[in-house]
Parts: structure tokens; C-alpha cells; sequence
């Protein structure tokens, strides 16, 4: 999670580095391509072809369906008074197109606590655009969902609320889901893969979780202090199928349960289950063709007609150097950038039409202009969640992964990135003062209270254990932290 500052030096730095690259690739000119490739929080828009290989980065997320392209970014809902720190969140997903906005996730929890704060306290006024409220405030509610993957027109998120009441022991939960962006609704897994498959899943995951209390159940006795602790609170949770999200890997898609967390401390964690691979419905096809094959050593490769790119690891995981290769697998490297890339959207076989063309420089170009304030939606990889993962129940924990990127509770922290995450919005309507669903994207009026100085960050939430006294509660060999790559 990059501040914009930070995310504006690593792309100009990719920019050098791709400059510096050239002068040490291959003889010749690459083969001609075109693409933008999702990594970390930005997009990075690569054409070669030429002498001098042409890259733009910007930290804009997307997703790619029916052909069009659409910009995915978060808005706060900041409902606070003086003395109640009250924020909300919005996903939004903008048509480049158009530059027509619609919400499709919106946070309901903080709301309801702003509601009942306003009626047990009639005589006090929210705050304004501009005012500041009590730095130490008596209550708070904060919500923030995170993206986690973006394939086709489903997008798999987190959703975190955190709240401090008066005379009350903090309160944190989390879940996960998938959201349609064409109808912004919730997914079940029988929309996706029918009812049968949907049974199925359901079963699996009841059964992995189930198998999973019972191995806790049973060392509790012998657990004391903390992981007594964590193990009462693993005990409390129950199955949700509607608590899940798609992960992929070489081309395989699987679903992921994450059992919710609501509570105090350690229990208002999800606890993430194994993989399930599913069969592919019928839009997987076109999702596939943006996601690449890995090997033996961790390296992403995707192969095209007429050339392949391919992604080398640093050995952090937290780099991840590009290039691009012939049909003589002769390479040119292209550009570093921050790991890991989600997948790759081709723009030259088929070419895309001219309005879309147009449309992706105008994101671009708007992208470029956002300040330190300004915010889009960024992936939150999975492995730097704050959600446990059992290994000593786990049905597919043997298979093949990246060695680069296999992370563990215990060494997340190094992996996390610093700052505040960094989220959108410019002068593009963010909704926060309108009731209705589709949005133009006309310039609003007054000033935006997304930025409160007084924001409580994540880490330091009253309501859930900070990263290392969780990760400690929960660590092996009762519960193991470690993580898929995708």
C-alpha cells in the first residue's frame, strides 16, 4: 500500500530502469506488442516494436469485460461529529468509456452506528467538509473493503469494520465475498457454477472447516495464554459459503472459503481454507488469456502467437522484472515493477477499437494528476492479509507453488507494504453526497472529508490484535500462516 508520492518515485524509477534495460537488451528490435500489465497498486502501458520501447505507468486499477475497459475506486463516506469518528466505505466502478460511475459495494455498518449516535446525541451536528473533530474521539466505526482479485467481471474483496463504543469492548470483523460489477451484487456460487457445483463446494468447505475445529478441539487442553486464546476464538466462528473468493493458478480457478471473523482480538480474523479447483464456466475463457503459466523456478510466462512475455521474481517477491521474448526466444527486457502482477491485457490482437484508445489515455492522463490525497482502489495481495490459514487440515496443501512468493504469518510483516494505502478520487463525482446508484462524473461541489487527519489506520485499531501479536496467537503448529501466490 504505496502513498501516491511514493507510487509516482517507483513508477519514474521503472521508467529509468526500462530506459536502462535497452541499451542491454537483445540486438534488434523487439517484437512489436502491446499490453498493459496490472501489478502492485498501478497499471503500466508497455508497446514495443521500435529503438526505444514506449512504458506508462499510472495507479489506476481496472477490470476488462465485454470488451470495455472500467476503473475500480474507493470512496469514504464520512458521516463523523465531534466526538465520533464515523467512516464509511464505497467501491465504485467508472466506464472509461462513458465516464459514467455506479457503486457497487457499499459499507452499511458505519452508517447504522451514525444513525443511532444522531439519535442518542439530537443536539450535535456532523462535521464539516472542513472541521476537525476531537483527536481521541469516544466512538468509532471504520470500515474498508480491499480488492483482492479482479477476474472478468468478478471482483473478490475483504471487507473489515472496526468499532469502539463507549463502555463497550472493541469490536472487529472481517469477511470476504465476490461482487458482479455488471450488476454490483453479490455472487453465490450458484450463479457461477450452478446449483450442483454450488452443493458441492458448500460441502467441502464445511468439511475442511469442520475438520479443522475438531484438530483444535482437541489440542485445546493442552494450549495456554495465548494460544488458548486464539484457539476459543477459532472455535466461535461458523461456515458462511457466501464468504469467499477466486484465486487462480497456471490457469486453474478455485475458490477460496474464508471462515468470517466478528469479535474481539484474534476472533474478529477470517481463517482462510484451502483452495477448491473448480471446473471452468464459460467466461473463463476469455479471463485466461490474461493470466500466465508459471514454472519450476516461479517465473510468470504468458505466450502469444508471435511473442511471449515473461516475469523473473526477485527473490523478496516484491519485484518483478519483465521482458519480452521472439519466437527464437531471444528476450528484451522491458521494465521492473512492483510484484505481484495480476494479469496482463492485450492490446494488440485483436487491437482495440480508437474510442477505447482514447478513453485509456484520458485515464491515464487523470491518473497522472492525483495529488497525495487522491485515491484509487488498490489490490491488497491475499498473502499480506491479516487472515490465518490452517496447514495441518489442509487437503491441497501440497501443491506446487511460487517459492518467491510463498509467505507466512511470521514473515508477512516484511512483506507488507508501508504507508496508507493509497485510494482515489480527483474531481471525479465520488457519490459521497448522493443517494443514487449511477453517477455522472461531473466535478462535485465542496470540498471532500476523505482525508481526516484523525482517520484510524488499520494496524492501529483498538479492536483487533496488532500484526504480531495476531500472527503469534495463531501461528503453527496449531494454525499456519502460510499463503497462496495468486
Amino acid at each position: 500500500m504505496f502513498r501516491l508520492r511514493a507510487a509516482s518515485r517507483v513508477l519514474l524509477i521503472a521508467m529509468l530502469a526500462s530506459c536502462q534495460h535497452s541499451h542491454a537488451a537483445t540486438r534488434g528490435d523487439p517484437p512489436s506488442a502491446e499490453f498493459l500489465v496490472s501489478g502492485g497498486d498501478s497499471t503500466y502501458w508497455i508497446a514495443t516494436g521500435s529503438p526505444v520501447n514506449h512504458v506508462r505507468g499510472a495507479p489506476l486499477l481496472l477490470a476488462r469485460y465485454g470488451g470495455r475497459f472500467f476503473e475500480l475506486y474507493v470512496a469514504d463516506e464520512d458521516l463523523s461529529y465531534n466526538d465520533a469518528l464515523l467512516l464509511g466505505e464505497r467501491l465504485y466502478r467508472r466506464d472509461i468509456l462513458s465516464g459514467d460511475s455506479a457503486i457497487v459495494f457499499a459499507d452499511t455498518v458505519v452508517r447504522r452506528v451514525a444513525e443511532s449516535y444522531a439519535r442518542a446525541h439530537p443536539d450535535e451536528q456532523p462535521l464539516g467538509p472542513n472541521e476537525e473533530g476531537d483527536p481521541d474521539p469516544s466512538t468509532s466505526a471504520t470500515a474498508e473493503v480491499d480488492v483482492l482479485n479482479v477476474f472478468g467481471p468478478y471482483v473478490s474483496y475483504e471487507y473489515h469494520v472496526d468499532i469502539a463504543l463507549p463502555r463497550a469492548q472493541p469490536f472487529h470483523s472481517t469477511r470476504r465475498g465476490v461482487i458482479d460489477l455488471r450488476s454490483g451484487k453479490p455472487v453465490t456460487l450458484a450463479d457461477v457454477f450452478g446449483d450442483s457445483a454450488a452443493v458441492r463446494l458448500d460441502s467441502v468447505g464445511r468439511q475442511t472447516f469442520g475438520e479443522m475445529r475438531d484438530s483444535i478441539a482437541r489440542v485445546r487442553p493442552t494450549l495456554r495464554g495465548d494460544d488458548r486464546r486464539a484457539a476459543d476464538a477459532l472455535l466461535l466462528l461458523e461456515f458462511d459459503p457466501q464468504s469467499y473468493t477466486f484465486t487462480a493458478m497456471n490457469d486453474t480457478l478455485s475458490v477460496d472459503f474464508a471462515v468470517p471473523g466478528a469479535g474481539h482480538g484474534a476472533a474478529g480474523n477470517d481463517v482462510e481454507l484451502d483452495a477448491i479447483p473448480v471446473e471452468h464456466p464459460a467466461w473463463w475463457r476469455a479471463v485466461g488469456a490474461a493470466l500466465p503459466t508459471t514454472d519450476d523456478e516461479g517465473n510468470d510466462r504468458w505466450t502469444r502467437p508471435k511473442y511471449s512475455v515473461l516475469a523473473r521474481y526477485d527473490t523478496s517477491g516484491e519485484v518483478a522484472r519483465l521482458a519480452i521474448a521472439d519466437r527464437a526466444r531471444r528476450e528484451w527486457p522491458l521494465i521492473d515493477v512492483s510484484a505481484p502482477i495480476h494479469r496482463i491485457d492485450w492490446l494488440d490482437a485483436p487491437a482495440i477499437p480508437d474510442s477505447d484508445r482514447h478513453a485509456l489515455v484520458r485515464a491515464f492522463d487523470a491518473a497522472a494528476s492525483y495529488d497525495e490525497n487522491s485515491r484509487v482502489a488498490s489490490f491488497v495481495h491475499p498473502s499480506i492479509r491479516r487472515s490465518v490459514h490452517p496447514s495441518i487440515y489442509a487437503s491441497f496443501q501440497n501443491r506446487q507453488r511460487k517459492p518467491t512468493r510463498n509467505l507466512r504469518a511470521h514473515d508477512a510483516g516484511a512483506r507488507q507494504q508501508h504507508g496508507a494505502r493509497v485510494r482515489r478520487r480527483h474531481s471525479v463525482d465520488d457519490g459521497q453526497v448522493r443517494g443514487d446508484r449511477r453517477l455522472s462524473t461531473q466535478p462535485s461541489v465542496g470540498g471532500h472529508r476523505v482525508d481526516r487527519s484523525r482517520r484510524l489506520s488499520r494496524a492501529d485499531s483498538p479492536g483487533r490484535p496488532r500484526r504480531d501479536e495476531s500472527e503469534r496467537q495463531l501461528r503453527r503448529p496449531y494454525v499456519d500462516g502460510s499463503r497462496r501466490a495468486r
